[in-house]
């Protein structure tokens, strides 16, 4: 996408007709100006980060209804555990093992936790408990299987199933198995903001230079007042991205009503959305890859892998320290170089600072601070770090898979259609700048107020492979 620019000039009604506002173009198109509005202010404020990695790069949808649902295939499970067993297997005779379920096809070959593979000789048959197995083991040198403590057998132990080998002629087909992705509801929530001003309207305005689609570019303007009012609203949007909490039940039921007896719809936001929770007190080289190797074992799917780390400032020392560490601990990774100096002389600096880390697996983790973590009401009413003095809060460190799965972004942002952000205003004694008739509701007060208005919610597809790990430091 284009660089766009946002200047602070003087109204001249020779060069700003309404026709030319950028009011009017986000009633006509909201859908595509929203998107390049946050991408612009997520340039120049860095305020809100989760929305302009989703919906100012492209990562949106629109629906029609205030609920969606999606699919999600999580890591299959190929293994099962021994509900009970009879015979040992001794001298090539056959034996019995129950399993929870039917998962495991004849005449498949299993293997233990000990690696001791062993063939289905029968279909399985429900016993009450679960489903029992006749095996064979298939090395006839193998040596009888234990049930006690630790064994094969035991209950509670693993097995695998590995592949099908059948006899030489005459053999019959077998099966596969298969699983269904789950299925997930969720729902967006609606979320408002107003100003009010007196009839001395200011002509301060904000010019703004966007990209069209033939490569070209276009001024629009907006009064400056309400393009501050406009960043405040997508900070208050941004809050509802991550601290958001559902207010419907299992069943989808809202029972919270507002004034007028309405449901109050409100989604879950990121945090929520994020099953994996985990705590640090000092971060370690170890615990990051832990948890990064932990975490994403099960993105055996996924392409364009993306992890990217949200924290405040606590959490980016964290980080910084932790990687500072370990260099400065292996001389192997240390080179003749001047990577932390710069400067010659008397005149040095201290530089270089670790916003980056791959891992063995192959899963490279970014940096972004989240100044909402720093400064945001929740930032400000938790509880102080104990060496820092900085919120706890802004030691907050949420590993979020971003990468792709099936096409699809992981983190995406769903609008309701035609909702993706609506302004009008109501006139009094003053219309504000860029308003048509179309868009006023009439008020005699001595002044007037402006009005905005979005539908959306933030989608976690993946909610197993993300980590929301929180400092305890004491």
């Amino acid at each position: 996408m284009a660089l766009m620019q946002v200047l602070k000039t003087f109204y001249n009604d020779q060069q700003m007709t309404d026709t030319n506002s950028l009011v009017n173009a986000l009633m006509d198109r909201p859908a595509e100006i929203s998107p390049i509005i946050t991408h612009l202010a997520g340039r120049e404020d860095k305020k809100f980060p989760l929305t302009f990695l989703t919906e100012g790069v492209g990562n949106t949808k629109s629906i029609d209804r205030f609920e969606y649902e999606y699919r999600v295939k999580t890591h299959e499970i190929n293994v099962r555990p021994v509900i009970a067993s009879s015979g040992t297997g001794a001298g090539g005779s056959v034996f019995t093992v129950t399993f929870p379920d039917k998962w495991f096809v004849f005449p498949y070959t299993l293997v233990s936790q000990s690696g001791i593979l062993a063939r289905i000789m029968n279909e399985p048959v429900a016993d009450g408990n679960g489903w029992k197995y006749t095996l064979r083991l298939v090395s006839p040198d193998a040596s009888a299987l234990s049930a006690g403590a630790g064994g094969d057998l035991a209950d509670g132990a693993l097995w695998g199933q590995l592949y099908a080998n059948v006899g030489i002629d005459f053999s019959r087909g077998n099966a596969s198995n298969w699983t269904a992705p789950g299925l997930v509801r969720s729902k967006i929530g609606t979320i408002r903001k107003s100003y009010h001003f007196s009839g001395n309207a200011k002509d301060y305005v904000a010019q703004f230079e966007l990209p069209l689609k033939d490569g070209s570019k276009t001024k629009l303007w907006m009064d400056y007042e309400e393009y501050r009012h406009m960043l405040k609203f997508k900070e208050e949007c941004e809050m509802y991205y991550w601290y958001g909490q559902k207010t419907h039940d299992a069943s989808g039921t809202t029972t919270m009503l507002d004034e007028n007896g309405q449901p109050v719809v409100s989604g879950p936001g990121l945090l929520e959305q994020v099953i994996n929770k985990d705590t640090y007190s000092t971060l370690t080289t170890n615990k990051i890859e832990e948890v990064v190797g932990d975490l994403f074992y099960g993105m055996t799917d996924a392409t364009d892998k993306q992890i990217t780390l949200y924290t405040g400032t606590g959490g980016a020392r964290e980080f910084d320290r932790a990687l500072k560490s370990y260099y400065g601990a292996n001389a192997f990774l240390q080179t003749a170089d001047a990577k932390f100096i710069t400067g010659t002389g008397r005149n040095l600096g201290l530089t270089g600072y670790f916003t980056s880390y791959d891992h063995v697996d192959g899963h490279r983790v970014n940096v972004v601070k989240v100044p909402m973590f720093d400064h945001g009401p929740v930032a400000q009413a938790s509880k102080k770090h104990p060496s820092s003095g900085l919120p706890m809060e802004s030691y907050r460190m949420v590993f979020v898979d971003q990468s792709a799965y099936d096409g699809e972004n992981n983190v995406q942002m769903i609008n309701k259609a035609k909702r993706e952000m609506l302004r009008w205003c109501v006139a009094g004694s003053v219309v504000p700048r860029g308003f048509t008739e179309s868009s006023t509701r009439a008020s005699d007060i001595d002044g007037a107020s402006v009005h905005m208005l979005k539908t959306a919610g933030i989608l976690l597809r993946r909610f197993d492979t993300s980590l929301d790990l929180q400092c305890v430091a004491s």
